[in-house]
């Protein structure tokens, strides 16, 4: 049995519920061509992996911890799951390295919440660890969901509608991906038309609000700095805020 089961399991017959605030936006949550033969032809340099970028970003935000307030808001490691600091949860945070990067703001800014972040996460995982959520009854009162993924490959229509299923009436965020990636136009179309489509599904624009702001950004363009995840953090509690006011109207 890994870390991550025996963990769940260890804590699966909590009962969440949900209170959350953001860094200067309280949040309430309740529950629910070709080459002279004469020259010699240069061997292209083997590009690296994403998951290799991934890592060195995280890496990057580790070596500066200048950017932070706090240490403890940056994390370097290859998964993080983060259980509520201050009491049961209705909040679940589920995201791939920009969340496990920064999984101690996330903790901060949202500390009833239920983190888990993994480096290299494609979307396809979501099915999986939800369903071991259900299994250990860790989604009982969850009434909000944020979705952190998209950015390490395509999201399948197919999967995208099981993990909707499974999520059943429950408020779900997509966060945006915004990324110099091939998938990505792809990725942001599909999160566009499951909004148009269904009345839980909200949209967190991280795409518009960090579109000609490359100091949001690591040099991967892909993870957001200190001032970047601040923007992105900040988004979705408003966005949470928005809902959770309609709905109590």
């Amino acid at each position: 049995m890994n870390l991550r089961t025996w963990t769940r399991l260890l804590l699966g017959a909590a009962i969440l519920s949900l209170t959350s605030c953001a860094q200067n936006i309280p949040v309430s949550i309740p529950p629910s061509p070709p080459v002279s033969s004469t020259v010699p032809t240069p061997v292209p340099s083997k590009p690296k992996s994403e998951r290799y970028l991934d890592r060195m970003a995280i890496v990057d935000a580790r070596k500066n911890f200048l950017q932070s307030p706090d240490p403890g808001y940056v994390l370097d490691a290859n998964s993080v799951i983060l259980f509520p600091k201050l009491g049961p949860t209705g909040l679940i945070i589920i995201g791939d390295s920009i969340v496990t990067g920064w999984s101690g703001y996330f903790a901060h800014v949202f500390p009833n919440a239920l983190i888990d972040g993994r480096v290299g996460r494609q979307f396809s995982a979501i099915i999986p660890i939800w369903r071991t959520l259900q299994q250990t009854a860790m989604t009982h009162r969850v009434g909000y969901v944020i979705v952190e993924l998209g950015t390490n490959g395509a999201v399948s229509p197919q999967d995208m509608q099981t993990f909707l299923h499974l999520v059943g009436d429950r408020q779900v965020f997509l966060v945006m991906p915004e990324m110099p990636r091939p998938w990505e136009p792809e990725v942001q179309k599909l999160y566009l038309q499951v909004a148009a489509t269904h009345a839980n599904v909200h949209l967190v624009r991280w795409d518009l609000l960090s579109k000609n702001h490359p100091n949001y950004f690591w040099a991967d363009r892909v993870h957001p700095n200190w001032l970047g995840i601040q923007v992105m953090v900040q988004a979705i509690a408003e966005d949470l805020e928005k809902v959770i006011t309609a709905k109590s109207s």
